[in-house]
């Protein structure tokens, strides 16, 4: 019998930590890659897919082991292990990781992705590791509590409440980092690509000049004869405040170079040659 119980208890305390790697995947990542897919985004879930698996293999493990281990220093150690992971993935993933995945499926657009990790950078890692770390712990120190209240409780939903609190909690944890980090080099991507609609949309209208500065209509001036054609966006490079992001538009074989300044696009101009990027 009590073999029995804990084998459950093993297989919910997994769950647990597979919900909250999961949570955290989809809000940090996958709202990222569904809004960029909206906005025509280059390869949307090449932070996703390579996040989600990372967190759900060390979540389950974590979630696993806490319940196995009686110690319950150990356990919290587990679960600051599990924060530490996060909080060093939310910036890797998309820095470190993007350009060289998207360069293994298309080394010439590998080629034109420049995304440095600036010392400054530092401060929003540790406002997010702060953040995650609190979970964590809250979700260490109650993972064997709420898990036993659930096994001892009768009720045909009774397994599912430290899921959703594991859910719950971890959600909050990846909407924080989309917020801090991923927010930020998402919104110029959509602002250009919302500028290029509206300009597609009003091809024969006649705009007010208050409607073409409002909407920075100009900007796209040069590239008009290829705006009717299929695009696909991607983050280019970017400076160390994240105030200059760059956006590069493919448009039929055609590169073209969108220059925004906090999320306002100021001019797009076609590329024809740019230094090739270095792998290291």
């Amino acid at each position: 019998m009590k073999t029995s119980v804990n084998n459950r208890k093993q297989l919910v305390g997994l769950f647990f930590g597979l919900t909250a790697g999961l949570a955290f995947a989809v809000f940090a990542w996958g709202v990222d890659g569904f809004l960029l897919a909206r906005a025509h985004g280059a390869y949307p879930w090449v932070k996703f897919i390579p996040g989600l698996l990372i967190c759900l293999l060390c979540g389950g493990l974590v979630g696993w082991l806490t319940v196995r281990m009686h110690n319950p220093v150990l356990r919290i150690v587990l679960w600051l292990v599990f924060a530490l992971l996060l909080s060093k993935l939310f910036l890797w993933l998309p820095i470190k990781a993007t350009p060289i995945i998207i360069g293994w499926f298309d080394s010439y657009l590998g080629n034109f992705l420049n995304y440095p990790l600036y010392q400054d950078f530092s401060h929003v890692q540790w406002v997010g590791f702060v953040v995650i770390v609190l979970i964590s712990i809250l979700c260490g120190l109650l993972e064997n509590v709420l898990i036993d209240q659930a096994l001892f409780t009768t009720g045909t939903f009774s397994v599912a409440i430290p899921l959703v609190i594991s859910f719950v909690f971890f959600c909050l944890a990846g909407s924080t980092i989309d917020g801090i980090y991923n927010k930020k080099i998402r919104q110029p991507i959509l602002a250009v690509d919302n500028l290029i609609q509206f300009a597609l949309d009003n091809t024969n209208v006649d705009v007010s000049a208050e409607t073409r500065r409002a909407m920075h209509l100009a900007a796209v001036n040069t590239i008009k004869d290829l705006l009717p054609y299929d695009r696909s966006l991607i983050l280019s490079n970017y400076d160390q405040m994240l105030g200059q992001i760059d956006v590069l538009v493919k448009f039929n074989g055609n590169w073209v170079k969108c220059t925004t300044v906090y999320n306002q696009v100021t001019f797009c101009k076609l590329v024809f040659d740019l230094p090739k990027r270095n792998y290291s």
